[in-house]
């Protein structure tokens, strides 16, 4: 198994490559997994492109790319590549925020180059995972490969994650994600302070590099409160604390928040404009960013919270790694 990081360092492919491997281990497995201790894009860069190829191992029955990245070296009649999401190809101006500076433009066009050439190569690949239905359209579409050679995974997600009366006091909102431009809780943040609430609050989950910002837009409204890091044990309780759960982010590979907040029987709104995939998009109440204060204000929230919570309990880890053991059959016979 190869990939960047086999931990939450990678957000949420390092928590698939994590899991994957635990509960392939778990079964009896015997795993060679690979992965780095470089960090930022140029570590990346350096470990896809010049180191992984002296670190691949030897005389295995499959070898499984954990995204397109990782396989460019490998031999394909052998290998399994995962496509979460075609997001820095199809939508590299989407990414400005990702590169600053003078050399932004050419740092974003080598990024995008780079990856749509591990795309190429990954679509050689004996077999193809995607996480969703549309990684899937998008990988037939722009890369040529056959139905039958691809299979959608779902990522699993905590079992502590189911609905309970937790109990609180007003009209609670929330989010939660790593907090860096490209989710835009700023947007959320905006539009709560527009409305013309009674008593209610904002809470928002996570860190990252956007907080300071986020901190000076909040200012000093004490209705507006943020969490921190929230962990796995204590996820449940969050997601069952709120009337409704709103994830303003302009790109998701998947959504995963959104699903736990699904599993919780939360009411879920995303933003018209967000480039999420559709089999989890459509069952949020999708609403414009003018119209998000009024919606909060309102409370009237367009989801199917049963049929919600029927597709969040199809994302089970162990249903997961027996799908992507299938997989492996296939190529190793």
């Amino acid at each position: 198994m190869l990939t960047r990081f086999f931990n939450r360092r990678n957000a949420g492919i390092g928590q698939i490559s994590q899991k994957l491997l635990e509960k392939l281990l778990s079964r009896g497995h015997e795993i060679d997994p690979v992965c780095t201790t470089r960090r930022g894009t140029v570590g990346y860069l350096i470990y896809t492109g010049a180191e992984i190829r002296f670190r691949i191992p030897h005389d295995v029955d499959v070898y499984h790319a954990l995204t397109p990245l990782e396989s460019i070296y490998l031999p394909k009649g052998k290998t399994v590549t995962t496509f979460h999401d075609l997001i820095p190809w199809l939508y590299r101006k989407e990414e400005t925020w990702y590169f600053s500076g003078f050399a932004a433009p050419f740092r974003r066009w080598f990024g995008s180059w780079w990856f749509k050439r591990a795309c190429r190569k990954a679509a050689k690949s004996k077999r193809i995972t995607c996480n969703s239905e549309q990684t899937k359209r998008e990988v037939m579409k722009h890369l040529g490969v056959p139905e039958e050679k691809i299979t959608v995974t779902r990522p699993g997600i905590s079992e502590d994650l189911q609905p309970e009366d937790v109990g609180h006091d007003g009209y609670r909102i929330g989010t939660l994600s790593y907090l860096d431009p490209r989710k835009r809780i700023d947007i959320l943040i905006r539009a709560f302070k527009a409305a013309d609430f009674g008593n209610a609050e904002l809470v928002i989950a996570g860190k990252g590099q956007d907080e300071h910002r986020l901190r000076r837009i909040a200012g000093n409204d004490p209705r507006i409160k943020f969490l921190g890091f929230v962990p796995e044990k204590e996820k449940a309780d969050f997601y069952n604390s709120l009337d409704v759960f709103v994830l303003p982010s302009r790109l998701e590979g998947y959504g995963i928040p959104l699903v736990e907040a699904m599993a919780c029987g939360t009411p879920l709104v995303s933003l018209d404009d967000a480039l999420i995939p559709n089999d989890v998009k459509m069952r949020t109440h999708v609403v414009s960013e003018a119209v998000l204060p009024k919606l909060l204000k309102e409370r009237k929230f367009n989801c199917d919270v049963d049929a919600n919570l029927e597709f969040a309990h199809g994302h089970d880890w162990d249903k997961f790694v027996d799908m992507t053991e299938a997989v492996y059959e296939e190529v190793a016979k």
